[in-house]
């Protein structure tokens, strides 16, 4: 019985916050970078939306250019500015766990250098902007440009972790 009525509400919950969770896949990043950053945002009311955003980096280590950071976990927050021409502008708040892997060169006393990768972790706060255009249908289109700054392991991580992309989705 408990069982049953935990799903009733779970339902019922649901069917209340219709058309005001968000799914999208960032496009720039899958043809231009091939990493795959997906999003999943709730709006919480015509002002403010909260998200999380996963990343994960399936370039080669030895391309021209590449994401230093392998995996992120962002959750953030949107309050939204202003609307013009069916575009929804916001500021955003983020917070972002980035795992990377970086290589570290030694040199003994002898003059021998050795080259070992070390994996490294770290958690960047971060401030971003962009508009989003949600059509009748419930399609989406969303561009966003931020930058985070790692606070934690500065020796291996970089200073700065950038969150951009061109996004489409599905609001249900």
């Amino acid at each position: 019985m408990k069982k049953i009525s935990f799903i009733i509400v779970l339902f019922s919950t649901l069917s209340l916050t219709a058309q005001n969770n968000q799914l999208k896949l960032d496009l720039l990043d899958i043809l231009v970078f091939r990493t795959l950053d997906i999003s999943y945002e709730n709006q919480l009311n015509d002002e403010a939306a909260i998200g999380v955003s996963m990343f994960i980096n399936f370039e080669p280590k030895n391309a021209d250019f590449r994401y230093n950071e392998n995996f992120q976990i962002t959750p953030y927050f949107r309050q939204f500015l202003s609307e013009s021409k069916g575009f929804e502008f916001f500021g955003e708040l983020f917070g972002t766990l980035n795992f990377g892997e970086k290589d570290k060169s030694t040199t003994d006393d002898m003059g021998i250098t050795t080259s070992d990768k070390k994996n490294y972790s770290d958690f960047a706060l971060g401030i971003g902007g962009g508009g989003r255009h949600v059509s009748t249908n419930g399609y989406v289109f969303e561009f966003n440009v931020g930058v985070g700054r790692n606070l934690f392991n500065s020796k291996m991580s970089r200073q700065f972790v950038p969150r951009f992309g061109i996004s489409v989705g599905k609001q249900f």
